[in-house]
């Protein structure tokens, strides 16, 4: 299977398995993207702790997995994670990793 890697603004997104360039008259051209998979961030080890408390909330407790997510959003703002995460963004990373993870288990 060919893939070909998705760029924005020269920074990597994610990977498709096809695509093609659209043009409509009266628009700009577009790109039609088939089987798109967005790139996972890589987490440090201190994020990677954050999602393991999250997921084990959900497999422990039976807390609903955007529960246990929404969950983890009240705790960073509460300044919980502070020792874990350095910023925002690592926060939003950890986010992402996480929603990526309900939604793959929702699919099976």
């Amino acid at each position: 299977m060919n893939v070909s890697l998705v760029y924005n603004n020269k920074k990597l997104i994610g990977k498709c398995s096809k695509f093609a360039i659209e043009k409509v008259q009266g628009t700009s051209p577009f790109v039609m993207l088939e089987n798109f998979e967005p790139k996972q961030p890589q987490l440090n080890e201190n994020q990677q702790i954050v999602v393991n408390d999250v997921k084990q909330d959900h497999e422990n407790y039976g807390i609903p997995k955007f529960s246990a997510i929404h969950l983890a959003f009240t705790t960073y703002a509460t300044g919980y994670y502070k020792d874990h995460l350095k910023n925002d963004e690592e926060f939003y990373q950890v986010l992402r990793t996480l929603i990526a993870w309900a939604q793959e288990q929702e699919e099976e």
